[in-house]
């Protein structure tokens, strides 16, 4: 994350994903594990539980493969019926339990599964079994909505293990997750009574949706989709619209098995929203995938040869080669599987962060190990490969040709991956691509729809940085479209560029302040009211940086869940910022009063260290060396325990001298204030 020095705005969160970019990599990062199929341990798991009845682990691998759940389920009962090891027949039931859970969605006999782990403590199991079964006991509950047998579930865990931390911490933390749900659930359902067929009510249907939807939240996925429908059946024209539709493929895909029935919903994203949503690129991705993982290749390679052309600048387009080749060689096609094979390991795994190759199945592997095995791959399976002029693709880029440079410039960056021009190649590629994506929109039709004007705006403002293009692209969307969804977001995106880009205050003052008073319904509405008291703190406009912070702190919740119980919002932000404001104009009185109430009211804000801080300091300011003391000791309790409380600390408290972003840093200088407090009372 960006470090902020000095007074400057924060970084406003994304006008569509409405989650701050580090918290949507940690958000992403917190699912993709949930998501991990567990039939890729499967056959591993029989050969270490079945050492002795080969065949018939074997037979389950294969019933599992075949999605002959129902038939899995009834050998493992069979197994655990002839097994007297507790040990083995603790995994048994555990994989017992998944399939009714996760596969069949038959939960009483989960339900019952699970208990039966947990009586197995009683024959010598083990801790971590018994830890389990009441994990996945609770899991059931939830998808059956006993939200207060779920609770009492997660109790009982914690009553158990009082002095195992893990045990202890993970029970209380489902508690609060579901009590938090359900409180945010109530709200959400306030805001539908109270804003009737406004944007605000179906987002606030679609927040219900996604409590529903999280497995950490309501964990309902049938109750998810359910919602989903309804918004689609009520509000087919909202922006939400497409996203809803992934969600229901994605949840018959990665949640509830349901392979074929999430094939025909991703196929509707694809058919219904493939020129209004970048939800179509994704769509068509996991159509492939699902086509790959049960072994229908042909049919997964003809779906991902559609992403390059539709959708050029699809973020996980490494992985679209990847799986591309990986089918071809299961076809015995190897030329178009090295093509494809060498189109990742070219053009993007030199500069792939990382965390990105899950989407490949790389998971705990790194960029060097998997250059070396694509490498030996292509070896093998040695073919010769035209070549493409350097000189025809610069002549393309010359006359603006984006779209027929694209995909010759990828075949470049194969063909001469060492050549002389390879590396710039490589750096203009993404150049190109966005480029591509903007001239395919124009192409789409004589004029371009909203989304597409947005979608245009946003490629120059977040990618190419071409700022007053960006601008202009917005405006255009404002004066043609002014009844859009989507103009209020271009309204926002304007006041952002402004303020954040061409450092131009009076101009993003003024879009902020068109953005409310032509669009008072729409959820960019706070979002402006947040950014104008952000612009009025610059300016040393105090009493108008309050107003327009208090007015943010009055729209409706909209929290974003985080790792470690922690939730942020823009309502959380803005009563901080009081307290910052009154600090910075020395009215450390009101200063004080307000982090406290901060800390009273919030207190799973990822920003309490940090008013514990100033708290300290004002506290030291007023000579009450007691109450700093104690200030700094609870902030340094918490930076101790929480990178996102690290995180904050950096954004929020920089006036307090918080300057280096190593941890160990921060946490030394908040001892250094300690210690000056501690010093001054002798």
């Amino acid at each position: 994350m960006e470090r902020w020095k000095g007074r400057k705005l924060s970084r406003p969160y994304d006008a569509i994903g409405r989650i701050p970019p580090i918290l949507r990599l940690t958000f992403y990062a917190s699912r993709f594990t949930v998501h991990v199929k567990w039939c890729f341990c499967a056959a591993a798991f029989c050969i270490a539980l079945f050492a002795s009845t080969e065949t018939r682990a074997a037979k389950v691998v294969t019933l599992l493969e075949n999605g002959k759940y129902h038939e899995a389920a009834q050998l493992l009962e069979k197994l655990a019926d002839s097994t007297e090891s507790v040990e083995q027949l603790s995994r048994i039931y555990e994989k017992l339990g998944d399939i009714y859970y996760a596969y069949t969605h038959q939960y009483p006999q989960a339900l019952s599964v699970y208990d039966k782990i947990i009586q197995l403590s009683s024959k010598g199991a083990t801790a971590e079994d018994l830890f389990l079964g009441y994990i996945k006991k609770g899991a059931v509950y939830c998808r059956m909505g006993k939200y207060e047998e779920a609770i009492q579930t997660y109790q009982t865990l914690a009553d158990l293990f009082p002095s195992t931390p893990l045990a202890y911490k993970t029970g209380l933390r489902k508690i609060h997750s579901i009590q938090a749900a359900l409180d945010d659930l109530r709200d959400q359902q306030r805001v539908i009574q109270v804003h009737k067929a406004t944007p605000l009510a179906i987002e606030a249907k679609f927040h219900i949706a996604e409590l529903y939807r999280s497995p950490y939240q309501l964990n309902q996925p049938e109750r998810a989709i359910a919602v989903y429908e309804e918004i689609l059946q009520q509000h087919r024209d909202t922006k939400l619209a497409a996203e809803a539709r992934w969600r229901i493929g994605n949840l018959r895909d990665k949640v509830l098995n349901q392979p074929v029935l999430a094939i025909e919903a991703y196929q509707k994203v694809v058919d219904d929203y493939s020129r209004v949503s970048l939800f179509a690129a994704e769509a068509l991705f996991q159509i492939g995938r699902i086509h790959q993982e049960r072994g229908r290749y042909a049919a997964a390679v003809q779906t991902f040869e559609q992403l390059p052309q539709k959708h050029p600048d699809f973020w996980k387009m490494h992985a679209v080669f990847y799986w591309s080749g990986v089918c071809y060689e299961k076809l015995r096609d190897y030329r178009r599987a090295i093509d494809a094979f060498q189109t990742f390991l070219y053009a993007y795994l030199p500069d792939l962060d990382p965390i990105y190759l899950g989407a490949i199945g790389k998971y705990d592997q790194n960029p060097g190990r998997v250059k070396m095995e694509l490498e030996a791959k292509i070896r093998q399976l040695e073919l010769d490969f035209p070549s493409v002029e350097w000189d025809r693709i610069k002549e393309l880029i010359a006359s603006n040709n984006y779209v027929d440079a694209c995909p010759l410039m990828r075949q470049y960056i194969i063909d001469v991956p060492d050549g002389e021009h390879a590396k710039q190649a490589r750096s203009q590629l993404r150049f190109i691509e966005l480029n591509a994506t903007i001239q395919q929109l124009q192409a789409t039709s004589g004029a371009l729809t909203p989304y597409a004007l947005f979608r245009v705006g946003k490629i120059y403002e977040r990618e190419l940085k071409d700022y007053e293009q960006a601008i202009a692209v917005y405006r255009q969307l404002i004066e043609t479209h002014p009844q859009s969804l989507w103009a209020a977001e271009a309204v926002y995106r304007t006041g952002v560029v402004y303020a954040e880009r061409l450092n131009n205050t009076e101009k993003a003052i003024e879009s902020y302040q068109t953005l409310i008073a032509d669009y008072p319904s729409s959820s960019q509405t706070m979002m402006a009211h947040f950014q104008l008291g952000e612009m009025y703190r610059t300016l040393d406009q105090y009493d108008a940086a309050v107003k327009a912070y208090q007015t943010t702190i009055a729209y409706p919740k909209q929290a974003q869940y985080l790792v470690q119980g922690y939730k942020d919002s823009f309502a959380d932000q803005a009563q901080f910022r009081i307290g910052r404001v009154h600090y910075e104009n020395q009215r450390y009185d009101a200063a004080f009063a307000t982090f406290q109430e901060f800390i009273a009211s919030r207190p799973y804000s990822p920003r309490v260290a940090a008013a514990y801080s100033f708290l300290g300091d004002i506290s030291h300011k007023r000579g009450d060396s007691k109450n700093a003391l104690n200030a700094y000791d609870n902030a340094l309790r918490l930076l101790e325990s929480s990178p996102i409380q690290l995180e904050m600390m950096l954004d929020e408290a920089h006036e307090l001298g918080f300057q280096e972003a190593a941890p160990t840093a921060v946490i030394q200088h908040l001892n250094e204030l300690r210690k000056r407090v501690h010093t001054s009372t002798k």
